[in-house]
C-alpha cells in the first residue's frame, strides 16, 4: 500500500469525522519505517501534530502494567494463580463463590469484578490513590463467579497495579518508570507526567448526539494502572519494537521471549481457540494472521495499538475525539493490512471506505423498520442518515457504499444495510417498514426516575422508549434496563456493565435524587421543571384551524422612519447552532 493513499485516506477521516489531530506509526521489526502527525495538536495556538505528540492512551496502559507484573512472576516474586489476598490481605469484595481471585484472573478480565470502582473510577475527578481506589472495592461484591466470564474491569487493572506497589514499596507511577518505560526508552511516556510532558499534551475533545463539542476534561484517574498513561506514537513504536526482538534490550531484557508469549496467549477459552483475552493483551487475527494489542479511551482520546508478532509488523494510532476507536482502529488495521500485503508482493491493497448519500435518500429513508429486538430506526439530519437499534446500542451514520449502505461513523464501521422500496435487509433479516402508534405514557413511578444525573464532563441520561427505561452512559451506549424491584434496573448482558445494575434513591416525595449505576453514585441534575415533564399549550381552538388561519396570515404594514434591523439569523452565530423545525 502507498503511503499517499494511506494520507489521504486519514485526511479524509479527519474531514468527515471532524478530528482535530492524527498521529501514527508503523513498525517493520526494529525500523519505524513511517511516523508523523496530521492535523493540530491544539488548533488554538496552531500547534502541528507530530510523531512526538503527547497523548493519553487510556487503556494500552494496561499493557506495561501488566508486564510489570511479569517481571516479578519471572522473578519469582508473584504468582499469578495465587489468591490476590496473599498480597493484599485486606483486598475482600464480597465473594460468595469458593473459587478465590487471582492476578490471572484480574489481567484476563475473568476475576468477575465490577467494571468501575466505587471511588477512583471513570467519572471520579478527585484523584484519589490507588490506595484509596482498590479499598473501596470492599463495599462490592463479584458479578459474575470468578473465571465464568469475561468481564472487562478497569477495577481488576487497578488491583493489579496496587499489588505491585505494595509488592515492591514503591508508588505504582514511580516503579513503572524505572522498570518499565526508562528501560525502553521511552522519555515522553510516564503515568505521572512531569511539566515537559504536559506542555506537550495535545487537546482533545468530546462531542454528543445531539452536536455539543468541548475540550476534554484532564483530571487524573484514581485508577491510574488502568487507563492513566501518557504516550506519544513514537514511543510505543519502539515498545512494539522490543515485543519484536522478544523482549531483549541493549542491557539485559524487558520480559524474556516465553513470557511475552503466555501473555500472547488466549486465557479461559475452549481448547484450540486461538483468539481471545491474554494476559493484558487482546488476541485476535487479521487476515489469517496472529494479532495483538490493545485500544485505549479517555476523555478525548481514543488509541489503537496493534501488531502481528509472527511477522513483526505493527501500527499504532491516536486520534483526539472523544471514543473514535473505530477512526483510529481502521487506520492501524488498515496499515497493518497494507504492510502484510507489501510482503505478499500485492501493491494495489485499498482501504474500504464510504462517500455522501445521494440528495435525498436520507429523507426517503428515515423510519422505523421491524418489531421486536431486531426493530431499528433511522433517523434524518439533513443529508445524513443514522441508525439507532430499536433495543439500544449506539446511534451510528450510514453512508454510501459500492452496493447499499455501510455504517461509517467515529463509533463504529462496517455494518451493512440495504434499503429496499419499503423494508431494510440488514444481514439476513429484512425488516418492514413500520407506523408506530402514538406511544404510550410510561408508568407512574418512573416518572420521578427520569432526568439527568452526574456531571457535566459525562452526564447520565434516564429516559424512556418503547416501553423500556434507559440508561444513556458515557455519552453513546444507550441501555434498556429491566426493572428487578421497585428502584432497582439490570442493565442488559451485553455492553459496558453486563451483570450491573442502577439503583435509584428517592427523596421523600418520590423524586429520585441518586442513580448507583453499576456501583458509581451519579447525583440528580437540575434540568428543566421540577416535576421532569415539559411545557404544553392546550389549544383553544382546533390545530387545523389554527394552522390554516396562521398560513394566511401576514405581518402588519409599518409606515414611518426606522433604523434598519440588527436581526442575524441564529444559525451564522456559531457552527454548533442547529435548527429542529417540525
Amino acid at each position: 500500500m502507498r503511503r499517499g493513499r494511506i494520507e489521504r485516506f486519514i485526511e479524509r477521516q479527519m474531514t468527515e469525522k471532524q478530528i482535530a489531530a492524527v498521529s501514527v506509526a508503523l513498525v517493520d521489526n526494529q525500523e519505524t519505517v513511517w511516523a508523523r502527525g496530521f492535523g493540530w495538536a491544539d488548533p488554538a495556538d496552531s500547534v502541528a501534530a507530530t510523531a512526538n505528540t503527547v497523548y493519553r492512551v487510556g487503556s494500552v496502559s494496561k499493557l506495561f502494567t501488566d508486564i510489570g507484573i511479569m517481571q516479578l512472576v519471572e522473578r519469582g516474586d508473584l504468582d499469578l494463580d495465587a489468591p490476590v489476598s496473599r498480597y493484599l490481605p485486606e483486598f475482600n469484595p464480597a465473594n460468595p463463590y469458593a473459587r478465590q481471585i487471582t492476578l490471572r484472573q484480574l489481567m484476563a478480565h475473568h476475576s468477575g469484578l465490577v467494571r468501575e470502582p466505587p471511588v477512583g473510577h471513570y467519572f471520579d475527578t478527585t484523584a484519589p490513590s490507588l490506595a484509596h481506589t482498590v479499598g473501596s472495592l470492599n463495599r462490592t461484591a463479584l458479578v459474575y463467579e470468578p473465571e465464568t466470564r469475561f468481564k472487562y474491569s478497569n477495577a481488576a487493572i487497578a488491583t493489579v497495579g496496587y499489588v505491585l506497589e505494595r509488592t515492591m514499596g514503591e508508588p505504582f507511577a514511580a516503579h513503572l518508570k524505572r522498570a518499565v518505560l526508562a528501560p525502553m526508552g521511552l522519555n515522553d511516556s510516564a503515568f505521572e507526567p512531569d511539566s515537559a510532558i504536559v506542555a506537550r499534551l495535545a487537546r482533545a475533545y468530546m462531542w454528543t448526539y445531539d452536536g455539543r463539542v468541548f475540550v476534554a476534561p484532564t483530571f487524573e484517574l484514581g485508577m491510574a494502572p488502568a487507563g492513566s498513561m501518557y504516550s506519544t506514537v513514537a514511543d510505543l513504536a519502539r515498545f512494539m519494537s522490543v515485543l519484536f526482538a522478544g523482549g531483549a534490550l541493549p542491557d539485559g531484557a524487558l520480559l524474556e521471549r516465553a513470557t511475552l508469549e503466555d501473555m500472547w496467549t488466549p486465557q479461559y477459552v475452549s481448547a484450540g481457540q486461538s483468539t481471545g483475552a491474554g494476559l493484558g493483551f487482546a488476541v485476535s487475527q487479521i487476515d489469517g494472521h496472529r494479532t495483538v494489542g490493545h485500544g485505549g479511551a479517555i476523555y478525548g482520546f481514543a488509541t489503537e495499538l496493534v501488531l502481528a508478532p509472527d511477522e513483526k509488523l505493527g501500527a499504532v494510532v491516536v486520534v483526539t475525539k472523544d471514543a473514535a476507536n473505530s477512526v483510529a482502529g481502521r487506520i492501524a488495521e488498515g496499515a497493518l493490512r497494507g504492510m502484510l500485503a507489501l510482503r505478499r508482493g500485492e501493491t494495489d491493497f485499498v482501504l474500504p471506505d464510504a462517500t455522501e448519500l445521494p440528495a435525498g435518500l436520507a429523507r426517503r429513508a428515515a423510519g422505523s423498520y421491524g418489531s421486536g429486538a431486531g426493530a431499528i430506526e433511522l433517523e434524518q439530519w439533513d443529508e445524513r442518515l443514522f441508525l439507532l437499534p430499536g433495543r439500544g446500542g449506539m446511534r451510528v451514520e450510514l453512508r454510501a457504499a459500492e452496493q447499499g449502505l455501510v455504517v461509517d461513523d467515529p463509533l463504529a464501521w462496517g455494518a451493512r444495510l440495504d434499503l429496499l422500496d419499503d423494508a431494510v435487509v440488514v444481514g439476513s433479516d429484512t425488516l418492514p417498514r413500520v407506523e408506530l402508534d402514538r406511544p404510550a405514557r410510561p408508568p407512574a413511578p418512573w416518572s420521578g426516575l427520569i432526568g439527568e444525573y452526574g456531571w457535566d464532563h459525562n452526564t447520565l441520561y434516564i429516559l424512556e422508549r418503547d416501553g423500556w427505561l434507559h440508561a444513556l452512559i458515557e455519552w453513546f451506549f444507550l441501555y434498556p434496563l429491566e426493572q428487578i424491584a421497585a428502584d432497582t434496573f439490570a442493565f442488559p448482558d451485553w455492553g459496558l456493565y453486563h451483570g450491573e445494575r442502577v439503583v435509584f434513591e428517592r427523596d421523600p416525595s418520590g423524586r429520585a435524587v441518586n442513580a448507583i449505576a453499576a456501583g458509581v453514585q451519579f447525583e440528580r441534575r437540575s434540568v428543566g421543571p421540577l416535576d421532569g415533564g415539559t411545557f404544553r399549550i392546550d389549544p383553544l381552538q382546533p390545530i387545523e384551524q389554527i394552522r390554516t388561519a396562521a398560513l394566511a396570515a401576514q405581518p402588519p404594514v409599518e409606515r414611518g422612519q426606522f433604523r434598519d434591523p440588527e436581526l442575524i439569523e441564529v444559525v451564522q452565530l456559531d457552527s454548533s447552532v442547529k435548527l429542529d423545525i417540525r
